[in-house]
C-alpha cells in the first residue's frame, strides 16, 4: 500500500517511492530506495520536501551496527575534476567528429561504412562519464552550431550513455546504447540537405521525405556484420512516440524498444538546446519544461522525470541570473538538491566580467550569502560565448 507521509515522520525501515508534485518547478523525483539508516533520509530526501510517498507493503530491515558503520564510509567522488576531464574528453569527441563526417560522406557517396570504428569512441565516452559526468555533459554543449549535422550524433550518443548509466545499465549495454546514439540519424545522409536545413515550415512532401530517414538508416545498417539488433531497432524507432503518434510505424507503449525510448528523449533535448543555421539554442530549462509537458504523451511514464534527475533541473552549462543580481554558469548539478547546484559566477549585476568564483547554493543555504537561481537565460540573447569560461 502506498501513502503520503510527512518527511519528518520518515524512519529506518520504510521504503520511499518518490517525492515532488509533478510540476516542472517541483518535479516528481523517483527515489525507489529503502531507508536503512537515519542518514539515508538526508541523503535521499532534500530538507525542503514536505511529503514523501512510501510503500508500506515492502518490508525493509534496518542495517545492523556493523553494516551501518560500513554504510557511513564516504563514497568516492568523481575521479577527475572538471578542469582535468574536459581536455581528456575533448580528444574522443574530436575523433568522433572525424568518424561521423566520414561515415555520413560515405553514405552520401554510396560507399560502405564500418560501424566497428565507432566502438572504441563510444567506449571513451563511457569511460569519461564514469570519471566525471559533469565534464561529459559540459563538453558537447560547447561545440559550434555550424557542424550540427555531425555533432548531434555525438551529443545524442553521450547523453544516451549518461541517461543509461542513471537507469542502471551496465557498461556492455551502454556500449550498444551509445552506438545506437551515434548512428541514430545516419538515414539523414540520404535526405536532401535543403530539406534538412530549411528554416521555414516543411511542405507536406518535404515532411514525408524527412520522415523516411529512420527506415533509410535501418536499410543502411541492416547488413553490417555483428551489429546488435537493439541498435538497429533504435535507429528505426527513435521517432516513435509513446501515444502512437510517432513514425515510421506508429508504435506505442511497450511496443517501442528500450533503446528507442532512451534515444527519443535525448535526441529531442539536444535538438532543442543546440544552435542551428536557422535558429538559436533554447535554454536547457525551457527545453526540459517543454518536454515535461509532453510526458506520458510523446514519452513513457517517468521518462522525462528520470532525465531531469539525470541532467538536473538546471543542467550543467545553463546560463543563469542569481537572486543577488550576478550572472553565472551551472558548473555542477546536485542530485540531492536539484534546485541548488554549484554556480560559477562570471558577471556582475551590470553584466561586466568579474573575478570568477564558485558558489555552492546548497552549502550557502541559511547563511548571509544564501542565493537562489532567479532565471535561466539564453546566452545568445546577450551575445555571450560561454565556451571561454570553461577553459579552467
Amino acid at each position: 500500500m502506498r501513502q503520503n507521509i510527512k518527511r519528518k515522520d520518515l524512519k529506518p525501515g520504510m521504503y520511499v517511492v518518490s517525492h515532488g508534485l509533478g510540476t516542472f518547478g517541483n518535479p516528481l523525483v523517483l527515489v525507489d530506495k529503502p531507508i536503512l539508516t537515519p542518514a539515508h533520509i538526508d541523503q535521499y530526501i532534500p530538507p525542503e520536501v514536505d511529503e514523501v510517498l512510501v510503500d508500506t507493503s515492502i518490508e525493509v530491515t534496518p542495517l545492523t551496527p556493523e553494516q551501518l558503520a560500513e554504510e557511513l564510509l564516504p563514497h568516492p567522488p568523481a575521479s577527475t575534476t572538471l578542469a582535468e576531464e574536459l581536455p581528456i574528453a575533448n580528444k574522443p569527441y574530436s575523433d568522433a567528429l572525424i568518424h561521423v563526417k566520414s561515415f555520413i560522406d560515405d553514405v552520401r557517396k554510396g560507399t560502405d561504412i564500418d560501424c566497428n570504428k565507432a566502438s572504441p569512441l563510444v567506449q571513451s565516452f563511457i569511460d569519461s562519464v564514469f570519471r566525471n559526468e559533469t565534464a561529459a555533459v559540459t563538453l558537447f554543449k560547447l561545440r559550434g552550431f555550424d557542424e550540427y549535422t555531425y555533432t548531434h550524433s555525438i551529443n545524442v550518443s553521450i547523453l544516451a550513455v549518461l541517461l543509461g548509466k542513471h537507469l542502471g545499465l551496465d557498461k556492455p549495454t551502454l556500449l550498444k546504447l551509445g552506438m545506437a546514439g551515434m548512428y541514430h540519424d545516419v538515414g539523414k545522409a540520404r535526405i536532401d540537405e535543403g530539406i534538412l536545413n530549411k528554416p521555414g515550415k516543411l511542405t507536406e512532401s518535404e515532411f514525408q521525405s524527412m520522415k523516411a530517414h529512420p527506415l533509410e538508416g535501418y536499410k543502411i545498417l541492416k547488413n553490417q556484420p555483428d551489429l546488435d539488433p537493439e541498435i538497429l531497432r533504435a535507429v528505426a524507432e527513435h521517432h516513435e512516440r509513446h501515444d502512437g503518434t510517432g513514425y515510421p510505424r506508429g508504435l506505442k507503449g511497450e511496443g517501442i524498444a528500450r533503446f528507442s525510448r532512451i534515444i527519443a528523449v535525448v535526441d529531442v533535448y539536444d535538438a532543442l538546446t543546440s544552435r542551428r543555421v536557422y535558429k538559436e539554442a533554447m535554454a536547457p530549462g525551457k527545453a526540459l519544461g517543454m518536454m515535461y509537458q509532453l510526458r506520458d504523451k510523446d514519452y513513457p511514464p517517468n521518462a522525462i522525470e528520470h532525465f531531469i534527475r539525470c541532467v538536473g533541473v538546471y543542467p550543467v552549462g545553463s546560463f543563469v541570473r542569481l537572486s543577488g543580481g550576478e550572472f553565472g554558469i551551472v558548473a555542477s548539478a546536485n542530485a540531492k538538491r536539484p534546485t541548488k547546484p554549484q554556480i560559477k559566477v562570471i558577471l556582475d549585476v551590470r553584466m561586466r566580467p568579474q573575478f570568477q568564483r564558485l558558489l555552492d547554493l546548497a552549502a550557502l543555504e541559511g547563511t548571509d550569502e544564501a542565493q537562489d537561481i532567479d532565471a535561466v537565460l539564453n546566452p545568445a540573447d546577450f551575445k555571450i560565448d560561454l565556451e571561454r569560461y570553461f577553459n579552467v
